[in-house]
């Protein structure tokens, strides 16, 4: 693996590419809140100074039950979040904790905003080779690639078979299980490939079926695209070079082929992704049981 080359947001390594780019409150009006409230599933959070934020409130679990909401968020970077956005992920969402999948240079990059009450936990999921801004190195990159879809499957395989993801998502889980309080969120840079393998290992741990599964995944495209277009009108001021720019829209989009190839390598290695969860990442049937006790209504 080579160097990290970054443009508005996308991180793309040199050789082989992968994208970076994912108060204190009263416990009782929270329940009481999970019980009158209904949240769309996939629903986005709108915010002023962040996008494809999600609570997975409302997702349907195959035994009947239902994925409570104001308890588990996924969500992009959260740098530019403005007061009023704090305000609502604390009073109506009841934010307290964040885990920031995102590496060291990220993080320093773009810090997320300190928040009261709210604690902070940096689980870096992929190993950090250092970052550069290179415009024109990233278009050298992507004119080199044959199939840039080669690559992100490639990552996503990684993030089963590399020891640093999964001792970042078995930290994840750990700080799921010690959750006593409000709701988790959980992020990285563009909240679609690490947020988004993350979020599926969560949905699978408390019995939510694969498609389901799949279709939360691909919201990404759709909550991003806005985004994506700016990324791509800015390549294009730089490049005419198609082949450029269908690399771009690779690493920019989630496809269904990404997300396969992490469930392809899980089962090739584990059988299926409940052993995955048990085998690779230490969970215990009770561990899974007080997951649901604590996710599920």
């Amino acid at each position: 693996m080579n160097k990290f080359i970054t443009f508005t947001g996308v991180i793309v390594v040199g050789s082989s590419l992968l994208l970076a780019g994912c108060g204190s409150n009263d416990v009782n009006s929270f329940a009481a809140k999970e019980t009158q409230t209904q949240v769309k599933p996939g629903g986005q959070i709108k915010l002023e100074g962040a996008v494809n934020i999600r609570d997975l409130g409302g997702y349907k679990t195959t035994d009947g039950k239902t994925v409570k909401p104001y308890k588990l968020i996924r969500a992009a970077e959260l740098a530019n979040l403005s007061e009023s956005d704090i305000k609502k992920l604390t009073s109506t969402y009841g934010l307290a904790e964040i885990i920031d999948f995102r590496t060291n240079s990220e993080a320093k990059a773009k810090p997320d905003p300190t928040i009261k009450n709210v604690s902070y936990v940096h689980d870096s999921i992929m190993k950090d080779n250092g970052s550069s801004t290179s415009t024109q190195d990233m278009i050298a990159s992507f004119a080199k690639m044959d199939n840039p879809e080669q690559f992100l499957i490639s990552a996503n395989k990684s993030f089963v078979t590399d020891q640093q993801s999964i001792d970042g998502y078995k930290l994840f889980f750990q700080q799921l299980l010690e959750n006593k309080k409000g709701s988790v969120l959980w992020h990285c840079t563009a909240g679609k490939d690490r947020t988004g393998f993350g979020t599926a290992l969560v949905l699978a741990a408390l019995g939510v079926d694969q498609k389901t599964i799949m279709n939360d995944y691909l919201l990404s495209n759709k909550y991003r695209e806005t985004e994506n277009q700016k990324m791509l009108d800015a390549l294009a001021k730089q490049t005419d070079d198609l082949k450029v720019m269908a690399g771009m829209k690779a690493v920019l989009d989630v496809r269904p082929s990404y997300l396969n190839a992490a469930f392809d390598e899980i089962n090739a290695k584990y059988g299926s992704i409940e052993a995955f969860l048990k085998e690779g990442l230490g969970l215990t049937n009770q561990d899974i049981k007080a997951l649901k006790k604590m996710y599920l209504q």
